[in-house]
C-alpha cells in the first residue's frame, strides 16, 4: 500500500513538473514575442529612419544593422549605443562610418529590451530573448 501509494505521488508530480515545464515554455514564447512585436513598432519610431525598414542602414551615412559585424560582437554596446548614442567612427562589415548617432535617453529599460530583441532576431539574426536584466546590466556598465 505504501509502495504504491508513493508511485502515485511520484507519477502525479512528474506530471506537474512536466505541465508546469510546458507553460513556462510557453509563456516564455508568448512574452519573446510580444518583445519582437512592441520591438518593431519602437525601432520604426527610433531607429528605421537611419537605418531603414530592411535594417540596410542608408549607403555609407548610416550602417546596416542586418547582418552587421560590429552588432553581433557586443550586445552590450549595442545596447549603451540605442540609450546614449555614439560619436566616432565605427567600422562595419568593412565599412568605416562617423555619422554621430543621437541616443534615444527617453526609451525605459522595457523599450530598449524590446528595441533589442527585434534587432537581434531580424534580418537573419537569431540571438534570442534580450531581456530587461540583460539591459539593465548593460546600462550599468556603459562607458
Amino acid at each position: 500500500m505504501r509502495i504504491s501509494l508513493l508511485l502515485i505521488s511520484i507519477i502525479i508530480f512528474s506530471c506537474t513538473g512536466k505541465k508546469g515545464a510546458s507553460e513556462d515554455t510557453s509563456t516564455a514564447k508568448v512574452k519573446f514575442e510580444q518583445y519582437l512585436v512592441e520591438g518593431q513598432t519602437l525601432y520604426q519610431q527610433h531607429c528605421a529612419n537611419c537605418h531603414q525598414l530592411d535594417g540596410q542602414g542608408l549607403a555609407q551615412l548610416f550602417p546596416p544593422l542586418a547582418g552587421s559585424d560590429y552588432l553581433d560582437a557586443d550586445i552590450n554596446r549595442s545596447i549603451c549605443i540605442i540609450k546614449n548614442g555614439q560619436q566616432g567612427e565605427i567600422v562595419v562589415n568593412g565599412v568605416t562610418y562617423n555619422q554621430m548617432m543621437p541616443g534615444v535617453t527617453t526609451l525605459t529599460n522595457l523599450e530598449i529590451a524590446e528595441i533589442s530583441t527585434y534587432i537581434y532576431n531580424s534580418w537573419g539574426n537569431e540571438k534570442g530573448m534580450i531581456g530587461n536584466k540583460k539591459v539593465e546590466q548593460a546600462l550599468s556598465r556603459c562607458e
